[in-house]
């Protein structure tokens, strides 16, 4: 590489090498880390120096991702702080350059317009982080202790992962303040920088404490859900010991459901969250009954249970409603979620076959309404909105979902 004028002080590179590890932690931040590192291979000299209007580019990439919002937190802290960073060495016109920074066909990102640039726009071509969707193969069935036990580890990751955010944030805020304090002994004019500088750590500062409070109030819905789930797990051994469990299905019976249902809208007025709730009617059990027993019947109805509808999550609470239904409640969940289990339920049943007395036969469809609670709603009334819309619903035709919102 030849040498040219434009090059800054060689330990930026090496201040840059210390925060960019940090990126590699996450999906995102991996994708940014191998982005910069080509850059650094094209855009870095042999003594360690790198070209001006490379550190510009750069500190317009970092500012886009500080600013999406579909990246991940962590990444958009790292990004913020590594932008404040070069701030320090950006020139007041940095000469125009057009690179591609991957041989790979992508959309031009611009650096910062304005009076920053020259009358030569600066364009460098990189490519677009578009993270690819991890898709996990589908757990083994499990008991119900051990979806409890799989609960309380998620739980406990995510406030692990919570904690070292934090902290990692509170550590960059610290070598930030270090960067400005040596600031003050340096000879030149370098006010408008520590002005830059100071108003980047007041917004870091201002973001740690929002996350602070959204971690707390995670919190104390963990405990809440925890404390809950466990008085749940209690009562449902109660129910078995005083006949409040289905004899059929095991599962808790109407007056369990209607109780928890009435303490989750207690929780909901509480900390605001979401609740959607679904009532699944079994399309045509009396028609198995009448052909095949009532024993077929009854096994149809088990089977859902064990094997259908055991596929939600562990905090979903499932009971037997009456005669061939049953009612699902979805704590803290959106419709958009909701419709999304239910449909896989459906797609679940349909490649289902019951072995009853030597004979496969296909496990029976099933109709179903959803519905979200309404703020002044009592459970009565909810549970009373999904029975009726469920009703008409099903003088249309059987195998159909029927989303109710409430009215406002």
């Amino acid at each position: 590489m030849t040498d040219v004028e434009t090059t800054v002080d060689p330990s930026l590179l090496q201040s840059l090498k210390q925060h960019l590890e940090g990126l590699k932690r996450t999906a995102h931040g991996l994708i940014l880390y191998n982005q910069i590192q080509r850059g650094l291979q094209k855009h870095g000299h042999a003594d360690g120096r790198l070209e001006l209007v490379f550190v510009s580019f750069l500190h317009a990439l970092l500012g886009k991702y500080a600013k999406d919002l579909d990246c991940d937190p962590a990444t958009r802290i790292k990004a913020r702080l590594i932008q404040q960073r070069l701030t320090l060495y950006l020139p007041a016109n940095p000469a125009p350059i057009t690179e591609k920074i991957s041989s790979a066909p992508a959309p031009q990102i611009t650096p910062p317009p304005a009076s920053s640039v020259s009358a030569a726009e600066t364009k460098i071509e990189i490519e677009t982080p578009v993270p690819m969707p991890v898709v996990s193969p589908p757990p083994a069935p499990m008991g119900r202790q051990e979806k409890i036990e799989e609960m309380e580890d998620t739980l406990a990751q995510k406030v692990t992962e919570s904690i070292a955010v934090d902290k990692q944030f509170g550590e960059l805020l610290e070598s930030e303040r270090e960067v400005l304090q040596k600031m003050e002994n340096q000879p030149g004019d370098f006010n408008d920088l520590k002005q830059i500088l100071v108003r980047g750590l007041n917004e870091l500062i201002e973001e740690r404490q929002a996350l602070i409070e959204k971690l707390s109030g995670a919190g104390e819905y963990m405990k809440a859900v925890e404390a809950d789930r466990e008085r749940l797990r209690l009562e449902l051994n109660n129910a078995l010991k005083h006949s409040l469990a289905d004899e059929l299905t095991g599962l808790p019976k109407r007056d369990v459901f209607v109780r928890q249902l009435e303490a989750e809208i207690g929780r909901v007025k509480r900390y605001g969250f979401s609740l959607a709730l679904a009532v699944i009617d079994i399309d045509k059990l009396e028609s198995v009954n009448n052909r095949y027993g009532r024993d077929a019947g009854d096994a149809v109805l088990r089977c859902y249970a064990s094997q259908i509808l055991s596929k939600f999550r562990t905090y979903d609470l499932i009971s037997r409603y009456e005669g061939d239904s049953f009612v699902v409640l979805f704590p803290n969940t959106q419709k958009d979620g909701a419709m999304h289990a239910l449909e896989k339920a459906r797609k679940t049943a349909a490649g289902t076959f019951l072995n009853h007395n030597g004979k496969n036969l296909p496990l029976p469809s099933f109709s179903s309404v959803l519905t979200q609670f309404s703020p002044g709603e009592t459970a009565a009334a909810l549970l009373k909105r999904a029975d009726d819309t469920l009703s008409q619903a099903k003088l249309g035709g059987f195998n159909r979902l029927v989303v109710a919102l409430p009215t406002s």
